[in-house]
């Protein structure tokens, strides 16, 4: 049945995810919470959406923030509990990556970041991905605001 995801780009002029959707993923696997409404501005200021269905439900989505010059973010990489070991996730990388990677100009690198929730940085890295610092690249840093 895995012939059966539908791995696409939905910009955001023409993105067919709804926030319900977006919502229920988030919530089936345990991400801050959003009503539909902060959903729907969260998606509306997403520059790319990968999304990968099973029939008509949406079993893993990612967003991708973009400048469209140097510097990527990924972030809800996301895969419903029930379709998780199943190779999807590594779909939305793998699809987000090609993304950005239709959008690199000459002689300019992207740097794409993302934060690996506990655990998961062997999965980032089978990408790519490097742990920070690096030698190019001093410590993340992170401040929230509420």
């Amino acid at each position: 049945w895995r012939r059966n995801f539908l791995p696409w780009h939905c910009h955001k002029d023409f993105l067919s995810l709804t926030s319900k959707a977006f919502c229920q993923l988030r919530t089936a696997v345990h991400f801050q919470l959003l009503t539909e409404p902060q959903a729907k501005q969260v998606l509306a200021h997403t520059t790319a959406v990968i999304a990968i269905r099973h029939g008509d439900r949406y079993v893993g989505i990612t967003r991708i923030l973009f400048d469209y010059g140097t510097d990527a973010y990924l972030t809800d990489v996301i895969v419903h509990p029930d379709y998780q070991g199943q190779g999807i996730g590594g779909l939305l990388v793998k699809n987000a990556l090609a993304y950005l990677q239709t959008h690199v100009q000459p002689g300019v690198r992207i740097a794409c970041s993302l934060y690996a929730n506990p655990g998961k940085e062997p999965f980032y890295a089978a990408y790519g991905f490097q742990l920070l610092p690096n030698a190019q690249y001093g410590h993340g840093m992170l401040l929230e605001l509420s």
